[in-house]
């Protein structure tokens, strides 16, 4: 298979690269840095010139492996904040073709890969957004796949009061500060509180031990995303309609937006202002109804009023408010749900590097 090679170098280091990259069975894919962050974690192996490190160094993305400095000499490049990048590899270009494609050949070794990200959005109040975020958690680790659920709407719900873990030790959003970076994934998912063996929870602090508390901070979230995915895990963000840096910061890192309405003309109308806002970040966005309508309207009327591809749409469960009112969400495989569910997490794999 050919893995994608990440480079962000001037043009006229392109030719040598992208000559390079093909011999080693890379497909080249170039980026400015400050839009490189869907690329920065998935691409096998990341070119950067001196010019791409000072930029990142500002930008400050989280630490990876993989990372190739290429230019005319080493004392062009800032050495310790290409080391703080992660880079470990350097190549003198022109002339030194062959040891970059050496040095590209030697990165193809297997390794944990990371793990995609899917942020559920609600196209008006009351969609059901933060029960099929907490659903698609539940599924994905049931499935056997290490999954963490943000939630980052602190005017929400809960997700940990969905899965009745309101109550259980561990960190939550206002006690996390941490720098761009400066967070692994298994540290960050050994201090979260835990539903199962597999399933992670971020949420904000709530009730009286939430007043007064500071806001989520959009770097905490982004910082906590990108551990966690570098970890291979897969994480779910439960997000805030409302247009804030928050929602757009978490946009901007995820693979997969799922926007999640009822079968209303109503909820149709909410929809149609919300989705403009969140197509615009150049993100795959998808839309999920939780049907079915009273007047007979069919989901994918209302995904075509959106503007977006149906993916799927499911009934909801009659006894579920009553289940949450004395117990927690579950999510049995083959309820309407668990296959809506199934069905999300199946799409977001596409954006998955796998790598043998």
């Amino acid at each position: 298979m050919s893995d994608d090679v990440l480079a962000l170098i001037d043009d006229h280091l392109t030719d040598d690269v992208a000559r390079c990259a093909a011999a080693a069975g890379y497909r080249l894919v170039r980026r400015d840095p400050a839009s490189c962050r869907r690329d920065w974690l998935g691409a096998r192996a990341v070119i950067v010139d001196a010019g791409a490190v000072a930029a990142l160094t500002a930008l400050a993305p989280p630490k990876r492996a993989g990372i190739v400095v290429v230019g005319a000499g080493a004392d062009e490049v800032h050495w310790p904040s290409a080391i703080g990048l992660g880079a470990d590899h350097t190549v003198l270009l022109p002339g030194g073709d062959a040891d970059l494609v050496r040095v590209l050949s030697e990165i193809r070794r297997p390794r944990r890969h990371p793990a995609g990200a899917i942020a559920v959005v609600g196209g008006h109040g009351g969609a059901g957004a933060s029960v099929l975020a907490a659903a698609i958690g539940l599924r994905s680790a049931d499935d056997g796949a290490h999954t963490m659920l943000f939630d980052v709407d602190d005017h929400g719900g809960g997700a940990d009061l969905l899965l009745g873990l309101e109550a259980e030790a561990g960190l939550r959003w206002q006690d996390l500060t941490v720098e761009r970076g400066a967070v692994g994934g298994d540290a960050l998912a050994a201090v979260l509180p835990r539903h199962g063996p597999r399933l992670s929870v971020l949420a904000p602090r709530r009730g009286a031990d939430g007043d007064g508390a500071a806001p989520i901070r959009p770097e905490s979230v982004v910082t906590a995303l990108d551990a966690a995915r570098s970890h291979g895990t897969l994480v779910i963000v439960d997000t805030p309609r409302a247009a804030t840096a928050l929602r757009d910061n978490v946009i901007d890192s995820v693979d997969l937006v799922v926007v999640v309405a009822t079968a209303s003309l109503h909820a149709t109308s909410a929809t149609r202002a919300v989705v403009p806002g969140i197509v615009e970040r150049g993100a795959e966005v998808v839309l999920v109804v939780r049907g079915p309508s009273p007047g007979g309207l069919r989901a994918k009327a209302i995904a075509d009023a959106a503007g977006l591809e149906l993916l799927t749409s499911y009934r909801p469960d009659p006894r579920l408010p009553a289940l949450l009112e004395r117990d927690r969400l579950r999510v049995p495989a083959r309820s309407p749900l668990g296959r809506a569910c199934e069905a999300i997490v199946v799409r977001a794999a596409r954006h998955t590097p796998v790598h043998p």
